[in-house]
């Protein structure tokens, strides 16, 4: 992600391959969809580092022929950044992706932030 957030931490796509329905760059659409979500909130937040602090929590469900159709993975982060008013801040918390029905045409997969902490201001 040239000229985008500082990354930290977050093991290389291909030693986790269960994470192939996020496409083959995790990393990157994480981060992708964890800005959206704060300049939502705030559209002149500043997304300056993301740390994983561990490996995500995988949790893969298959149907009753053995196929994974559903899967959640939960993602351990600090997230470093200055809102609108140039404050810094280091959140903290867990990024969880959410895959229903994968592999078919009815396929979704949601995304959520639960903060665990926020400090800065």
């Amino acid at each position: 992600m040239t000229g985008g957030p500082e990354l930290y931490g977050f093991p290389p796509p291909e030693t986790l391959p269960d994470l192939r329905w996020l496409g083959p760059d995790y990393v990157s659409v994480l981060v992708r969809d964890l800005t959206r979500g704060l300049l939502r909130q705030d559209p002149r937040t500043s997304v300056l580092g993301v740390r994983c602090e561990g490996r995500p929590d995988l949790r893969p469900s298959a149907d009753q022929s053995g196929v994974i159709r559903s899967h959640d993975a939960s993602f351990p982060l600090q997230i470093y950044l200055k809102d609108g008013a140039g404050r810094p801040l280091r959140l903290r918390g867990r990024w969880t992706y959410s895959g229903r029905a994968l592999g078919t045409a009815r396929a979704v997969v949601t995304h959520s932030w639960q903060l665990e902490s926020a400090e800065g201001g």
